[in-house]
């Protein structure tokens, strides 16, 4: 991947830790799509990143997740939901 030169998209699939700040998103073909966090992603957990699946009533709204709480998650692995833009996620939302 060309550093500076990201991709914009939504991937939903398996996140895997690489190193601090720096995740992999990879879809049911297995192809892998690296993303970056910054100091302004929001972070959102339904259960498997942080919170759980009955967050507030009916179960709508998730629960604002910590960049340790994303790191330690992402070593375990997980599915998420991923937006990024210029190769930095904007949001990660688990897909409990």
């Amino acid at each position: 991947m060309d550093k500076g030169k990201g991709v914009d998209g939504t991937w939903f699939g398996h996140v895997s830790y690489l190193a601090p700040g720096k995740y992999t998103v990879s879809d049911m073909k297995g192809v892998e799509q690296q993303f970056l966090l910054a100091e302004d992603t929001e972070i959102w957990g339904y259960g498997d990143i942080c919170g759980d699946t009955s967050t507030d009533e009916g179960g709508q709204g998730g629960t604002e997740c910590t960049e340790i709480e994303l790191e330690d998650a992402a070593k375990k692995g997980f599915s998420a939901e991923v937006v990024s833009s210029k190769g930095i996620a904007t949001t990660i939302r688990d897909d409990h």
